[in-house]
């Protein structure tokens, strides 16, 4: 059961969203080593947070969905009943209480602000806001979802610790914003084409389960179209941070050599209907552009 627990909770997705955050505070000259920024302790902190947060938001989605995933999801655990719904449901309650606690531990150790203490309550508010209202509404669910894997950049962006090249606030600011923005940019895009590939891939059984889900309601060509576009949009813009002078060329060089072809494939895949594959690939994208930051900044 510990097994089928632990693929409930997505740990490819909770490595994402830690890398991620790693990766912001980088960007911002505020990782434990380097001068100005912040603790291991409440890196450590952070990471679990967002660790928890995404495994009870995820257990809590497959119990809520349960029917639909009978027909779009059947080698999940709660539909092969290697999970019950009683251990599933104490499970996700419980690490609600861990993600509100690492976010209340992080704000007592700093003893500076409630910052990261408000972050994780909102989070947590819009996880749930997301698996019980949003995820119904077509094209905002998939909107909502680019969103909320852009947040540890978002933490990133209002956490005081970081550039600190000039005493102006509004400078450091616009620097921060300046550093961050491309990567949640990015992140929120690509997200959003995910998830409209991931419909597509569902959308039998959405159809079947009475859910009303982008490609049902615009069309299935519709809805890939735009998924493809959003891929070509973020691989249009990749030059846009090197010209605005926040990120080096060599992230242009790296993240061009990595994700052109990515792209390219992503476009065959969707137009050949294997939209399993489509998604997976876009993934694969955003672990590419991270290694890219990571590389070249």
């Amino acid at each position: 059961m510990l097994l089928a627990l632990f693929k409930m909770i997505r740990p490819v997705n909770i490595v994402i969203a830690v890398v991620t955050l790693s990766i912001g505070y980088y960007l911002l000259s505020a990782m434990p080593v380097q001068e100005g920024g912040i603790s291991w302790i409440s890196l450590i902190l952070q990471s679990l947070g967002f660790a928890f947060a995404i495994g009870f938001a995820n257990i809590q989605n497959d119990m809520w969905d349960l029917e639909s995933d009978r027909l779009n999801r059947p080698e999940r655990p709660l539909v092969q009943g290697k999970v019950t719904i009683k251990v599933a449901k104490c499970t996700w309650v419980v690490l609600l209480i861990l993600t509100l606690a690492c976010g209340i531990a992080d704000s007592l150790y700093t003893k500076t602000n409630w910052t990261a203490c408000i972050f994780f309550v909102l989070l947590s508010g819009l996880l749930i806001a997301y698996n019980r209202f949003l995820k119904h509404i077509p094209l905002l669910k998939n909107m909502s979802v680019g969103l909320l894997c852009a947040t540890p950049l978002v933490l990133c962006l209002f956490y005081p610790a970081g550039v600190s090249e000039t005493e102006d606030f509004s400078m450091e600011a616009i620097d921060k914003i300046g550093f961050l923005y491309p990567a949640m940019l990015f992140a929120f895009l690509l997200t959003t084409a995910r998830e409209i590939y991931k419909d597509l891939e569902d959308e039998t059984g959405d159809l079947k389960a009475g859910i009303m889900t982008f490609p049902l309601i615009a069309g299935s060509s519709t809805a890939r179209r735009l998924a493809g576009f959003i891929c070509l949009f973020c691989w249009a813009i990749l030059p846009l941070p090197v010209v605005q002078g926040f990120y080096p060329t060599l992230f242009l060089i790296v993240a061009g050599a990595a994700l052109t072809p990515i792209t390219a494939i992503i476009l065959v895949q969707a137009h050949r209907k294997n939209y399993r594959a489509a998604q997976k690939l876009v993934k694969v994208a955003m672990f590419a552009g991270l290694v890219a930051l990571l590389v070249s900044c």
